[in-house]
């Protein structure tokens, strides 16, 4: 009995480890997001150049927290200041702490990588830090 159920678990493990590996560098119109104290997750996001997002977040954290994609080129380096807000591409100002927000966007119509932070003091020197990925359209 043993036997068959390892002979049946291993390749299920398989495959969902290579669909959990697969799935990252695909790009989607979504952007779904969960916020905590003080850490995005995922951290990563990857959607095609110049299509209409679709961007949903939870804030599970205590505190409020932001959405901020600089624009390709910038980058938030010490701490969000006044002067990173000409950078900003696109932003979910506030989210409050238990609160859920959805929003579209349209992506960059420039692939590449774009820093993503969350502009409240001090989040981003706790590592609130996230990339998007923006590919050219097949």
């Amino acid at each position: 009995m043993k036997k068959d159920l390892s002979r049946c678990m291993i390749p299920f493990l398989m495959a969902v480890i290579l669909t959990a590996c697969g799935g990252a560098n695909k790009p989607s119109n979504q952007i779904q997001v969960t916020m905590s104290d003080f850490a995005f997750t995922p951290n990563a996001f990857t959607v095609p150049a110049g299509e209409q997002i679709t961007f949903a977040a939870t804030n599970n954290g205590a505190v409020a927290h932001s959405f901020v994609i600089i624009k390709l080129g910038h980058e938030v380096t010490a701490h969000f200041t006044s002067q990173d807000e000409a950078s900003v591409y696109w932003e979910q100002a506030e989210v409050s702490p238990g609160a859920s927000v959805a929003a579209t966007l349209t992506a960059p119509s420039v692939p590449g990588v774009y820093q993503v932070v969350c502009a409240h003091a001090g989040h981003f020197e706790a590592g609130m830090v996230a990339k998007l990925t923006v590919v050219a359209k097949p």
